[in-house]
C-alpha cells in the first residue's frame, strides 16, 4: 500500500512539473494580442494556431513581437551597413539588466563585394545588439563582446 501511494504522489508531481513548465505563446499586431496553442512563423506569413483548432495568418511585416516555445522576438530598428534608415527586424531577446537589452538579430543573406574578392554566397550572418528602452544602444563587436556579454552575465571563452 507504501509502495502504490509513493508511486501516485511521484506521478502527480510529474504531472504537476509538466504542466508548469508549458509556455504561453502569443503575437501581438498593432494594439491587438492574440494568444495561441503554437505560434508557426514563415517567410511572409505568421500561422497562430488558435485554442479552437482555427488556423489564422498573420502577415509578418505587422507583426510587433511574438513569443513561441519560451523565446521571445520584438520589432526594433536595425542598424546595419548598408541598410536604410527606418528599416526594422523581428530580433530574440536574450537577456536584460538594468534597462539594457541584449537582442540577438539572424538573417540570410550574402556580403561582401565582387569586385574587391570578399564576396560571400548567401549565409547565415548572426548579429547581437544592445538596446535601451526601445533605442539601439551599440552593436556587439569582436573588440567590446567580452565587456557587454560579461556585463549581461554571459561568460566568454576565446581561444
Amino acid at each position: 500500500m507504501k509502495k502504490l501511494f509513493v508511486l501516485l504522489i511521484l506521478m502527480m508531481s510529474v504531472l504537476i512539473l509538466k504542466a508548469g513548465g508549458e509556455s504561453t505563446s502569443y503575437v501581438k499586431v498593432g494594439d491587438k494580442t492574440y494568444f495561441c496553442q503554437k505560434v508557426k512563423p514563415g517567410l511572409l506569413n505568421m500561422n497562430l494556431m488558435m485554442d479552437n483548432g482555427k488556423v489564422m495568418k498573420v502577415p509578418i511585416k505587422k507583426v510587433d513581437s511574438y513569443s513561441c516555445n519560451g523565446r521571445m522576438f520584438e520589432r526594433l530598428p536595425i542598424m546595419c551597413k548598408g541598410t536604410p534608415n527606418g528599416c526594422t527586424a523581428l530580433m530574440e531577446l536574450v537577456t536584460f539588466r538594468n534597462g539594457f537589452r541584449l537582442y540577438k538579430h539572424s538573417e540570410c543573406r550574402e556580403s561582401g563585394d565582387m569586385l574587391e574578392d570578399t564576396y560571400e554566397k548567401t549565409h547565415l550572418q548572426v548579429e547581437y545588439y544592445v538596446y535601451k528602452d526601445g533605442k539601439f544602444y551599440l552593436p556587439v563587436t569582436n573588440e567590446n563582446a567580452e565587456s557587454i556579454l560579461g556585463f549581461f552575465g554571459i561568460k566568454v571563452k576565446w581561444s
